[in-house]
């Protein structure tokens, strides 16, 4: 494969880090190890009290600007499918955006979220000429939100798009019902960084050590876990650690902290270490996932995990290879499944051995081959020399490829 100028965009902050700004960050290293030349163009919120005030008291993590960043400013915080979305409003975000695609000589440009304003919905049209993909991350049923950014043209911008991906069913689901198109599956990667192998269990009689990661926003279920957990610690040993969430947020949740340790924000690595030491890794999200990464992040420790049967879970975990699904909502359940668990350690070990094979599908290197895999397609496909075509597409009947609109 000969080396590329690749563009990539996002348009959520980078110093407010979500699921996408870390595929995005991922993706890049493993561009750039490969040879190619690569520039992430992303708000970026600098330390301050600024930066505090415009995103609801939340101040910005203090993350390095890579040499490979090219910053658009800054962002307000929006709430959007249950978490709060951290985009950018401001003109010099697109002209920077216009200005660096117009003179980086790029042979793809790779746009995340095309539907998200303003920076990624602009940059379908400002990467004039150049060969479009455009990854899809979102998984929603809202109508009115995605509705309105068909009025504004999203269906006639997308159609610019050579390549379309999207990270699980899920995602494509979505994409296809509002936007339609044809879309290649390409999940999120994982970090593998040696060979997972559960250790012997000297003391089945410890305390089952179930891990939570996420934010406290009420898609994520904290309140479902934490009511579950109560009614089973009673009956058997458990210890609950709490990652993402912080004191504050547990405090009005939990009265009785009885076996519950608060970790709050940790870094990668202790974050790994957690999922690493867990029995078993619980997200009991209500819905808005398009695909889980915290699911194969403990896949890639060789933790089994217990997580809702919504999409985007379904996309990776297997019920009962990986880990068990569960209804959504139903804390009783939720409990009984845990108790379960904690009675069937050997039970335990045979889905962490099963979770760390999963893994390897979700593996970086292999992830990122897929992805440039999409630009050689992307780069493959014919510029449209016909008048005809270049109007067809414009008024949405065809895509840039020239094959009809995918309804």
């Amino acid at each position: 494969m000969t080396t590329m100028r690749i563009a990539l965009v996002s348009p959520y902050s980078w110093s407010y880090p979500g699921g996408v700004t870390r595929h995005i960050e991922a993706l890049a290293g493993e561009l750039l190890g490969q040879g190619h030349h690569v520039r992430v163009l992303a708000p970026y919120d600098p330390p301050g009290a600024l930066s505090t005030r415009l995103h609801r008291g939340a101040a910005p993590a203090a993350v390095e600007l890579p040499e490979w960043l090219v910053p658009l400013g800054r962002t307000v915080g929006f709430p959007a499918n249950g978490a709060i979305s951290n985009l950018a409003v401001t003109q010099y975000a697109v002209t920077t955006l216009r200005s660096t695609l117009a003179a980086g000589a790029f042979d793809v440009v790779h746009v995340h979220e095309p539907i998200a304003p303003v920076v990624s919905w602009d940059a379908l049209t400002a990467a004039h000429g150049l060969p479009l993909v455009g990854t899809f991350h979102t998984y929603g049923t809202n109508a009115v939100s995605h509705n309105v950014g068909v009025a504004l043209g999203a269906r006639r911008r997308m159609a610019r798009l050579h390549v379309r991906i999207a990270v699980s069913e899920a995602a494509a689901w979505t994409a296809r019902r509002f936007f339609g198109g044809r879309y290649r599956i390409v999940p999120n990667g994982v970090d593998l960084h040696e060979a997972v192998e559960p250790a012997p269990d000297p003391d089945p009689g410890r305390p089952l050590r179930i891990v939570f990661v996420g934010q406290a926003v009420e898609r994520k279920g904290l309140p479902l876990l934490l009511r579950a957990f109560e009614a089973v610690r009673d009956h058997v040993p458990v210890e609950l650690t709490l990652i993402g969430a912080g004191q504050e947020d547990v405090e009005p949740l939990l009265h009785d902290r009885r076996g519950v340790r608060v970790l709050g924000k940790v870094s990668d690595e202790a974050k790994r270490a957690a999922l690493g030491a867990a029995d078993v890794l619980c997200a009991p999200s209500l819905g808005g996932e398009s695909f889980g990464m915290v699911l194969t992040e403990a896949f890639a420790a060789g933790t089994p995990v217990v997580a809702s049967r919504i999409a985007g879970y379904t996309d990776v975990v297997r019920d009962g290879r990986e880990g068990v699904l569960v209804p959504r909502g139903d804390a009783v359940r939720l409990a009984e499944t845990l108790r379960e668990l904690a009675l069937d350690r050997p039970r335990l070990r045979r889905m962490g051995r099963e979770a760390a094979l999963s893994a390897e599908r979700y593996a970086w290197p292999r992830v990122a081959a897929e992805v440039a895999s999409a630009y050689e397609d992307a780069v493959a496909v014919p510029r449209l020399q016909r008048r005809t075509q270049r109007v067809a597409m414009v008024a949405g009947l065809t895509g840039p490829d020239g094959l009809p609109r995918a309804r």
